[in-house]
């Protein structure tokens, strides 16, 4: 069975804004996305049991550029992806 928040990767492209609304996307279902500092990129948090979507995240957090705290924070500040 299909899960609701997972057409929100659908209309995932290769551009920055297709990412954050993602991203948005992910919020706005309850899903939780943070920054992992061992991995070194952002995550859903269900990951902890679920790893299917570990190659959608990696892949956002490729097109995002974010490999750390702070790109992750000037990311955030461009998109407003904690706004959910």
């Amino acid at each position: 069975m299909r899960r609701e928040f997972e057409k929100c990767f659908e209309h995932l492209t290769e551009d920055e804004e297709s990412a954050a609304e993602c991203i948005h996307c992910l919020k706005k279902h309850g899903e939780q996305v943070l920054y992992d500092e061992k991995e070194r990129r952002l995550k859903l948090a269900r990951e902890a049991y679920d790893r299917r979507y570990v190659n959608a995240m990696k892949t956002i957090s490729e097109i995002l550029k974010v490999k750390s705290r702070q790109d992750y924070e000037e990311i955030d500040k461009k998109f407003n992806l904690t706004m959910y």
